[in-house]
């Protein structure tokens, strides 16, 4: 039996329709977004973009770390029986000539994060022409949506110390990370023959796990406008300078506080957000919270099988009447009587 357009249209509204009504019954905290708590060993940054005088150490620092120098600082960590494939070879034998580290490089022309750096600094000036910088990397989300998407969990939260992990050798390349991020942080190798996704990892690919040095981009900082360490301290020291300072920061907000479900790395400014490319409408609840929250919660009530099933029912009973008319129609035209009437009714008109 051939599917119609029609027949199309009436399965789709007939499938929306029984879930919707599925739905209905079930309470309304069904679909509320499950909350997640912060780990209270979670790391993670404090930028403070009053201290950040643009010198742009922290992304000299973080390219040579995590690229230049990557593979001699596995080698130092990772002991080479324990290292996978990626790791020994790192499918980077040879910088590329416009990757080669060049300490004359104008880093503030960098527009954005691409494959080479896990971290940028721009600046924004503004009316009265006051220069202000902001650093932008993985924000490392409570719930963080590149690893909802991801369908071979290439990208992972660690439930210890919070850290969006990445695993290469997983990766089939799909992308959904880039698509999925709300702050548009993943970036993949485009120039490369086997590429990667590429995004702060807070060195712990480098310097190893349970890491409380400090990363790449926080040691190298002269003025201490990025620091490391537990969220909850950090979190601590930014309400202090806050309370410290009336009047300094934009509104008290500590960025990445409630913003997307909350993140382990969180700012403070003297400008509003926007001017420093965060979304000022960023809900409290992460998109990956409310879409799995009502995913989970269609196929773990039925929801869905049960409203495809009352959408196929339903066509297939239309399809079922459908022939049936058309069976009787076919019928009463092949009945001699109603022949008979109708060739009265042809002479009756002649």
């Amino acid at each position: 039996m051939k599917t119609s357009r029609r027949n199309f249209l009436k399965m789709s509204v007939g499938a929306a329709t029984a879930i919707g009504a599925t739905a209905s019954i079930l309470p309304e905290e069904v679909f509320a977004a499950d909350k997640r708590e912060f780990s209270p060993d979670a790391v993670g940054m404090f930028y403070d973009s009053t201290k950040c005088i643009g010198c742009q150490a922290c992304v000299i620092s973080c390219y040579e770390i995590n690229f230049v120098n990557r593979q001699s600082y596995i080698d130092n960590v990772i002991a080479p029986e324990d290292q996978n494939f990626i790791e020994r070879e790192d499918l980077i034998p040879k910088l590329a000539p416009e990757d080669q580290f060049n300490p004359e490089r104008p880093w503030l022309n960098v527009q954005t994060n691409d494959y080479r750096f896990r971290n940028i600094i721009q600046k924004y000036v503004d009316p009265e022409d006051n220069v202000h910088f902001i650093k932008h990397q993985c924000m490392h989300c409570n719930h963080p949506e590149c690893v909802s998407v991801c369908p071979v969990t290439a990208l992972t939260k660690d439930p210890v110390d919070g850290v969006v992990d990445y695993d290469a050798n997983r990766c089939i390349g799909c992308r959904y990370c880039q698509i999925a991020c709300p702050f548009f942080i993943p970036k993949f190798e485009w120039k490369r023959a086997v590429p990667k996704i590429v995004k702060c990892d807070m060195c712990k690919s480098t310097l190893g796990a349970n890491n409380i040095a400090g990363t790449g981009c926080t040691n190298a900082c002269p003025t201490g406008a990025v620091i490391y360490g537990k969220r909850v301290d950090l979190m601590k020291d930014a309400k202090q300078r806050i309370s410290n300072n009336p009047g300094k920061y934009f509104k008290d907000i500590v960025y990445g506080e409630y913003e997307n479900g909350g993140t382990d790395v969180i700012y403070l400014s003297a400008v509003d957000y926007k001017h420093l490319g965060f979304d000022e409408r960023m809900e409290h609840i992460s998109f990956a919270e409310t879409s799995e929250n009502l995913i989970h919660t269609i196929y773990k009530y039925g929801i869905a099988p049960i409203g495809v099933f009352i959408a196929l029912v339903t066509v297939i009973k239309g399809n079922i009447n459908k022939h049936k008319n058309h069976d009787d129609t076919d019928s009463h035209d092949n009945n001699p009587n109603t022949t008979i009437d109708k060739n009265k009714k042809n002479k009756g008109g002649n």
